[in-house]
């Protein structure tokens, strides 16, 4: 569905030009914002998506896995961290993709127009905090399957 719902905001024109000014309107934008420019843009903003679409994969995975009656074993373990490592990622890439394309759009300004912007969202703090307690879940997991190889080596 994600690659769907991409194409009709594009046909309907939800990702132009237009929507980058509205959302950047708090910085001196150049007159005209060329394709190349929009398009290194619309390329730091997919990065999320792909990472995105990761964690989804991740998580059919691992769903997969307990609907086979694999609930406790290294690949889920190895699932969930990857699900929390893919969380935080998506916080740093929030915060540095924000960075790098008010650098962008601002870099053609004159000297002292110029914008520097390190902005922390809700949202990156939000991706930072879940998925370091997934991290922690899952090395916890890791323990867990650990422990319980060595208590049926015991039985």
């Amino acid at each position: 569905m994600l690659p769907v719902i991409l194409i009709v905001a594009f046909a309907i024109d939800e990702m132009g030009v237009d929507d980058i000014r509205d959302t950047y309107s708090d910085y001196v934008l150049p007159p005209v914002i060329g394709p190349g420019l929009y398009g290194i843009i619309l390329a730091i903003e997919m990065v999320s998506v792909v990472i995105a679409a990761y964690i989804l994969w991740q998580m059919r995975t691992l769903f997969g896995f307990y609907k086979s009656g694999e609930t406790l074993s290294a690949r889920c373990a190895d699932r969930i961290l990857r699900i929390g490592q893919g969380l935080v990622t998506v916080g740093v890439v929030g915060f540095l993709s924000n960075t790098a394309i008010v650098l962008l759009l601002t870099m053609a300004n004159q000297a002292g127009s110029r914008t520097l912007s390190l902005t922390f969202t809700d949202g990156d703090i939000g991706f930072f905090l879940a998925g370091g307690l997934i991290v922690v879940i899952g090395w916890v997991m890791r323990e867990a399957v650990q422990v319980a190889e060595e208590n049926r080596g015991f039985v």
